[in-house]
This record gives C-alpha cells, structure tokens and sequence, in this order.
C-alpha cells in the first residue's frame, strides 16, 4: 500500500468524443486499413474489426483528450500493432515517436507502414526488450514522455519504463482498474517515481471504466535498473 501519508491525486474525468468513422486524420484511417490488411495473416490484435475505432484509436487519443500535449520525444512501449504511438503521432506531427516492440515481425511490419505513409516521418520503430534498450545510451534518460497500453502489471512497467525517462519526465500507462496502484510503492520508491494524475473515461457502449494513470521521474534511476531480462516479470518490485 502506499506510505500512510502519501496521498494519489484526484481522478480526473476525460471527456470522450462519439466515434465518427472518417473524422481522424488521414494517418490513422491508412493505419486501420494497414491493419485490416496484416492483422488476419499476423494476429497483431484479437479485438474485434468493429471495435477497432473504440477500443484501438480513440482508447489511444483518451490521453490526447486528456489536454495532454508533448513537450519532446515520446517511447510507446510495448507498441503492438502501434497504439497509442501511432494515432498519438498522428495528432502532434512535430513530436518524435518511436515505436518499441521485442517481436521482430511486428517491428517490420510497422516499419514498412511508416516507410510507405506520406504522413509518418515522425515515427521510427525499435526492435529490442525494454530491459536492454534501457541501459542503451541512445535511449537511457533520452524521453520526456513514455506511452503503454502494455499487459503487465504496473510494478513491472514502472520498472521498464521509469529508465527512459529524462527527469520531470512522465510515464502513462492505460490500466482497465486502479487496483495495482497498492502494490506500487516499493517500485515507485527504487525507481524514483510519484503518481502524479489519475484519469477515468468511458468508451462509447462501455459501462467500465478505464483508467489514465500518470506517473513523475523524479530523479535518476539507479544503474542497475531495469534489471536482467525477464525479471521484472518474474520478481516484480513489490512489497
């Protein structure tokens, strides 16, 4: 649980726009038609073709209606079949995106869409695991905001991700419920982080509601986070 005197944030309401097919921008509609194209052949998402729009795209831009603008490079981590990053960079054009998967095939796939697309020189992809991309020079400390929908419990990813961050910097994980905010603590401390904005929003025809969780860099992390691959899975951080 956290620390008897520490207190999270007031959740926040994010007011959701209704879907309207055809009233995002034109990289977005060619990122769902790239995905309509591959997805049958590479099993990139089990969500079902008409949800896509709902629970891909605007699922991705709720931190955009967030009021959330970026002030520098952006990692999508665990990216997928490329959400957030993707509908994310679509909206902020000036903004750097890199797209980080460990699965190769996934990677180039993505590649060859943002190689093609007239409206992506904004995104670059990144094959490797979190664990060891996080000790690279190029990307250590190297982003100001770090983006995932990533299945993994929150411990882990404030492990994987809190590395990449500059400090001030912020982590945003999309989580379906709060719950995982008690067993946080002990990774919050090692990594040096804080809770520092909840957000809630409802998808259109979904009663449940989904989550925002925002997380501050404080200061550096210590050298020998995040720790060997697979560990943080295994033994996750905490109490």
């Amino acid at each position: 649980m956290p620390p008897h005197n520490y207190q999270l944030p007031p959740i926040e309401a994010i007011p959701l726009p209704t879907v309207i097919p055809g009233s995002w921008p034109p990289l977005v509609e060619r990122h769902l038609k790239w995905l309509h194209e591959y997805n049958q052949i590479h099993n990139l998402t089990r969500v079902p073709e008409e949800k896509w729009l709902e629970r891909h795209v605007l699922d991705s831009l709720a931190l955009h209606f967030a009021l959330w603008r970026p002030t520098g490079r952006v990692l999508d981590l665990g990216t997928g079949g490329g959400f957030p990053g993707i509908p994310l960079a679509a909206l902020n054009p000036d903004t750097p995106f890199v797209l980080l998967d460990s699965k190769q095939k996934v990677t180039r796939l993505l590649e060859d869409f943002i190689q093609s697309d007239p409206d992506s020189p904004n995104i670059q992809t990144l094959t490797a695991r979190s664990e060891e991309a996080a000790h690279d020079p190029g990307h250590r400390g190297c982003y100001q905001t770090v983006v995932t929908r990533a299945v993994a419990a929150l411990p882990v990813l404030i492990e994987l991700a809190l590395p990449f961050l500059t400090d001030g910097g912020q982590l945003i994980c999309w989580k379906s419920d709060l719950s995982e905010l008690s067993t946080s603590s002990k990774a919050l401390a090692e990594l040096r982080g804080s809770i520092s904005a909840l957000h809630k929003y409802h998808l259109p025809g979904e009663e449940k509601e989904r989550y925002l969780i925002q997380i501050t860099h404080q200061s550096p992390c210590p050298d020998h986070f995040p720790r060997k691959t697979g560990i943080p899975n295994k033994r996750p951080l905490v109490e």
